[in-house]
């Protein structure tokens, strides 16, 4: 199975069969109003062994600036409707990675996740669907069918329970779902240093190939920027695109 690291180096996370048995990181002094978070379960998480394990995507950690590849994202668009059965699915193709603050912002909306997701539910709270793989870094559990924990069918689609939460509560998307989630298809690549297409993204259905010669942004990339690095950064790289930059470089404000 390859690991994919869109923040870290290439070695940093590597696939392991041991899962932790504890949620000692609820008691980090660092998280605010810990002891008012959904109780998770002590319960050893669910492990489906390597042969269920799929690329690893890394969270996004604050940077100053982020070098953005302008011509690999317009070569593509992205339209993102669910993805119906049998068709390839992000959700189950890999194993997302969160930070610390993240994984707060997630367990503060289980119970409204449970809802759609009643198997997060354990006895007396929720399931710890959370592994630590190192310091200050958790990846999500998946089902027995590889499908990541927080997904859910509706209408014979697969879907995203923290974005339908975020979007039911009216809570800012980038506040519930991962940062890492948001962006893609685009991840770091060349040695974490620019943001370009995944290399993967034709293989699924919600992505399609542009004409060349296209200077038009896909409109999910612009959004997806402004959410994860600021206001602005979206509009930022779609003038670049049409003015026939092949690259740029943001400012982040967030």
């Amino acid at each position: 199975m390859r690991f994919l690291c869109a923040e870290r180096g290439a070695g940093a996370c590597q696939p392991h069969d041991k899962a932790s048995l504890d949620i000692f990181w609820l008691k980090d002094e660092s998280l605010e109003a810990s002891d008012n978070l959904p109780k998770l379960s002590l319960t050893p998480m669910r492990s489906y062994g390597p042969e269920n394990r799929r690329q690893k995507r890394q969270p996004q950690h604050q940077r100053s600036s982020v070098e953005v590849d302008v011509e690999s994202l317009l070569s593509i668009e992205n339209r993102c409707n669910g993805c119906a059965k049998g068709e390839r699915c992000c959700c189950s193709s890999y194993e997302v990675c969160v930070t610390t603050m993240e994984l707060k912002r997630i367990i503060k909306v289980l119970p409204e996740a449970a809802k759609l997701c009643p198997h997060l539910l354990a006895v007396g709270g929720y399931d710890n669907v959370f592994e630590e793989e190192e310091p200050g870094l958790f990846s999500i559990d998946t089902t027995e069918d590889g499908l990541c924990l927080f997904a859910y069918w509706s209408h014979h689609r697969i879907h995203c329970s923290l974005h339908t939460v975020a979007v039911t509560l009216g809570l800012p998307l980038e506040q519930v779902k991962p940062k890492v989630c948001l962006l893609w298809p685009m991840h770091f690549s060349e040695g974490d240093e620019v943001l370009a297409m995944i290399n993967d993204a034709f293989l699924f259905d919600c992505n399609a190939r542009k004409a060349p010669g296209s200077r038009s942004l896909s409109p999910g990339f612009v959004e997806a920027l402004e959410l994860v690095y600021g206001e602005g950064c979206g509009t930022q790289v779609k003038h670049a695109a049409e003015n026939g930059d092949r690259r740029t470089l943001l400012v982040t404000r967030r």
